[in-house]
């Protein structure tokens, strides 16, 4: 297996590194502090609480994260200390947190994770956190007064930002681990771990009921996809005929793989389709819950392929081992994560459609409606975190084999 645990032991010389880098990053904590740059400050301070959580949490001073790791996480804010390169983004910074947090939980509990997984985990935190940073900054403008936003398009492009330094970040985190020599390769043997948590409530009805209320819904869908072909509605066409492709995948799920997916899952995939493109036909407009109600039973399904994703990976290979509240976070993350990544499409649906012409495929209704999507994306990952995993054991079963891109190396 491929460890983290092994960036962290007793190297004197090592520690001595690491501890010259804690001290200049604690400096960088003051610097940041007095220049009223509290951003910044939160962000190093927090390298700082993880850098020497470590020696103290083992009780031993030599103990530490990777003196170069350390240094490779601290660059954004060296540059920014010393002023070589002003605009450099604080997600970068976000970044290195969750890349230590991963070294460290990997290190110092009984969750285990392959640096590729550690990787990927660095992306998803990083495009998360700038959600739950753009509803914070959007919220303390709207309740205290306060002017951290300057309209949609500034928040638009922090979160572009965020989700490139999220990428960056994630390969040169990648090629480290594939450079260092410190990166233990041990043969283990893991415990199987495939039963999983089954806990959680089903959809009312049974099979029957189930696909019948499938047909039902598949015809509306087919309805709004040929009044827009009528009325030379691309927009509409496209919002309707993709959630009608999407209701079909089940059926071709269980032709090509032979996996007949819980009926009340594809009527769950069906309900969310079927919103959405009700939701074309102008009932975003006319109605402005109906949105928050799309997106938060939408994020339910993004929430329950994250899971998926994790637990096949967690079954793909002996080298992970994750536990139900680190699941349940991964959900959340993975979720918001996604939300951010939708709304830079729509972002760059609008920037297509005022160059080339015509109306967006994608729309954007302000910086309210952003955060409002956000806000429920996270209550619909909340409602499966907390309840529903269960409907998805069955996909991550068949994910197995198949994610050994996201496992890495065993």
């Amino acid at each position: 297996m491929v460890s983290l645990q092994s960036l962290i032991g007793p190297h004197r010389l090592d520690a001595l590194g690491a501890w010259t880098v804690t001290g200049v990053l604690v400096g960088g904590v003051g610097r940041f502090a007095a220049g009223g740059e509290f951003d910044w400050a939160v962000l190093t301070a927090l390298l700082v609480a993880i850098a020497v959580g470590v020696p103290f949490a083992t009780r031993d001073l030599e103990t530490t994260v990777p003196a170069e790791l350390l240094g490779l996480v601290a660059v954004p804010v060296l540059v920014r200390v010393f002023g070589g390169f002003p605009q450099v983004t604080p997600f970068l910074v976000i970044a290195g947190v969750a890349l230590l947090l991963a070294v460290v939980l990997d290190a110092c509990t009984s969750l285990t994770m392959t640096p590729r997984f550690a990787t990927v985990f660095v992306v998803v935190v990083t495009m998360a956190v700038a959600g739950v940073w753009a509803v914070g900054i959007y919220a303390a403008d709207t309740l205290l007064g306060t002017a951290f936003l300057d309209g949609q398009t500034e928040l638009m492009w922090d979160l572009v930002t965020a989700a490139a330094a999220g990428i960056v970040a994630g390969v040169v985190f990648e090629l480290y681990f594939e450079q260092s020599d410190r990166i233990a390769r041990l043969r283990v043997s893991k415990p199987d771990s495939s039963a999983g948590d089954h806990s959680g409530a089903s959809i009312p009805g049974d099979g029957q009921h189930h696909r019948l209320a499938v047909r039902a819904l598949q015809a509306v869908l087919g309805a709004i996809a040929v009044f827009a072909l009528v009325r030379g509605n691309a927009t509409l066409f496209v919002n309707s005929g993709g959630p009608l492709a999407i209701t079909f995948l089940p059926a071709l799920f269980r032709r090509q793989y032979d996996y007949a997916m819980d009926t009340g899952l594809v009527l769950w995939i069906t309900v969310a389709s079927t919103l959405h493109a009700a939701g074309a036909f102008e009932l975003y407009e006319a109605f402005g819950w109906y949105d928050s109600l799309t997106h938060a039973v939408s994020a339910s399904l993004i929430a329950g392929v994250g899971y998926a994703v994790a637990r096949a990976v967690e079954r793909h290979s002996r080298a992970v081992d994750f536990n139900r509240e680190f699941r349940a976070t991964f959900v959340v993350l993975f979720v918001l994560a996604v939300g951010v990544g939708w709304e830079i499409l729509e972002f760059a649906s609008g920037g297509l459609a005022s160059v080339v012409g015509g109306e967006a495929v994608l729309a954007q209704y302000g910086t309210g409606d952003i955060v409002n999507d956000l806000v429920f994306n996270t209550v619909g990952a909340f409602i499966v975190a907390g309840w529903s995993t269960a409907h998805f054991e069955g996909i991550a079963a068949r994910l197995t084999g198949r994610v050994g891109s996201l496992a890495g190396r065993d």
